[in-house]
C-alpha cells in the first residue's frame, strides 16, 4: 500500500522588497487599473497630485480589466521598465 498526501509541494520563493525611493520630486509615473468602476479615474486623481506637487509624469497606463486576476508578469515588467513608482486601486 502507497500513502500519498493530499498537500501539495511547496516550492519557496525569495521575495525581496523593492529599494525605496529616495524621493518622488520628477519621477515617473506608471498607473496599473484593476477595471472596476472609477478605478481609472482615482489612479489618474492620485497621479495629477504628484504631478502637480512633485514634478512627476504619467508615462504608462495599463488596464488589467479584471479585477480578480492578477496582473500579467509580462506587463508588470513593461512597467517596471519605464517607470520609477506605480500607482494602483481599486474602484467600485
Amino acid at each position: 500500500m502507497e500513502l500519498i498526501s493530499p498537500r501539495p509541494e511547496i516550492q519557496e520563493q525569495v521575495r525581496r522588497m523593492a529599494p525605496r525611493l529616495s524621493g518622488v520630486t520628477q519621477r515617473r509615473i506608471g498607473i496599473l487599473s484593476n477595471g472596476k468602476a472609477n478605478a481609472e479615474e482615482l489612479a489618474r486623481a492620485t497621479a495629477r497630485l504628484f504631478e502637480e506637487r512633485h514634478g512627476c509624469r504619467v508615462v504608462d497606463f495599463y488596464d488589467k480589466r479584471n479585477a480578480g486576476r492578477p496582473c500579467p508578469a509580462d506587463n508588470l515588467s513593461k512597467l517596471s521598465e519605464v517607470c520609477e513608482f506605480l500607482i494602483t486601486t481599486v474602484g467600485d
